[in-house]
């Protein structure tokens, strides 16, 4: 048996809003969210998130300062998406496949649904990516941010897009190269986009939460208790895969993962969307889960993964101080 982790569970006040966005919680009125959340204080993405559970509950509720902020992040996502669509028509006439990932992938799949993205994530061929950069920036396009993995590119003073060559943060190439082959093309406003199949699209939404827990968790900046309001909606995103696809192939999930070691990710999250929106990972699948990935891997892994965040604190402290 292994404990989920402390650090990657939600606060009282998160949990609550999430289930109501869920649609498993139908009984929280709109004054109890009000009081959960100081809306000048928590991380915006968990305060979006209360804005929309109080349009659930009693729209007539919504004060002034959360409608500002689904109109912020209304606004945010128009220009993203605008920005996307600009380059992705670029990358067309230029033979440059896009695979799109994580919000992206929602906004296209689900365009009614409001959903905050900070930017508009995809892929591009590895072999493709320096071509790609290059690209936009002679068509416009300004790097905010060049990467490990990816590059923050904006336009103009407008949206901003992520490119990636890497669909995860040290993944195994082969494990991006199978996700490439088996997603699928669509056509949308007369752009070809390439989606993540069901399977993949969820364990980009897991790891890419999880990877972030790692890469924030040493800034004293994000509180751990805080890392979690900071990227909420992956719940809500897994939610939305889980009960739109009942037959997951949840063996084929975790053969996956494991190519990049990360199928103890999966497992992990898995029983923690399972206590945040009870029965939403079926028991048959939890068992595929266990089989895959047993009790002391995880527990192996997870005391890796603390050393890491202690040394992220310590580097994240000398580097701020200038101790070094």
């Amino acid at each position: 048996m292994f404990f989920i982790p402390r650090f990657l569970k939600p606060k009282k006040n998160l949990l609550q809003i999430l289930r109501v966005n869920a649609g498993i919680d139908t009984k929280t009125d709109a004054n109890k969210l009000l009081k959960m959340v100081d809306v000048y204080n928590e991380p915006l993405p968990l305060v979006f998130l209360l804005a929309c559970a109080i349009i659930k509950t009693n729209k007539s509720q919504l004060t002034n300062q959360l409608a500002g902020v689904i109109s912020h992040e209304r606004f945010g996502n128009a220009m993203n998406m605008s920005a996307f669509q600009k380059i992705c028509k670029l990358y067309n006439e230029h033979n440059i496949p896009v695979l799109a990932q994580k919000g992206l992938v929602q906004k296209l799949l689900y365009p009614q649904s409001t959903r905050p993205m900070n930017d508009a994530d995809f892929a591009v061929p590895k072999n493709l990516y320096r071509d790609a950069i290059d690209l936009a920036t002679e068509n416009g396009f300004h790097i905010n941010h060049d990467m490990l993995f990816s590059a923050d590119l904006q336009f103009k003073d407008m949206g901003c897009v992520d490119v990636h060559y890497s669909l995860f943060k040290g993944a195994n190439p082969t494990m991006d190269a199978l996700i490439w082959s088996r997603a699928k093309k669509i056509s949308t406003n007369g752009l070809d986009i390439l989606i993540p199949c069901d399977e993949d699209i969820l364990i980009i939404i897991m790891c890419e939460f999880y990877g972030n827990y790692l890469f924030e968790a040493g800034s004293k900046d994000t509180a751990i208790c805080d890392i979690f309001g900071q990227h909420p909606q992956w719940v809500l995103d897994a939610h939305k895969i889980i009960s739109d696809n009942p037959n997951l192939n949840w063996g084929r999930i975790m053969q996956t993962a494991q190519m990049s070691e990360y199928d103890y990710q999966i497992k992990i999250l898995a029983r923690l969307l399972n206590k945040i929106i009870p029965g939403i990972v079926s028991e048959h699948a939890l068992k595929i889960i266990d089989h895959f990935c047993p009790d002391h891997v995880v527990r192996k892994y997870l005391r890796r993964d603390k050393k890491i965040v202690y040394l992220h604190k310590i580097n994240h402290k000398f580097y701020t101080t200038g101790k070094y």
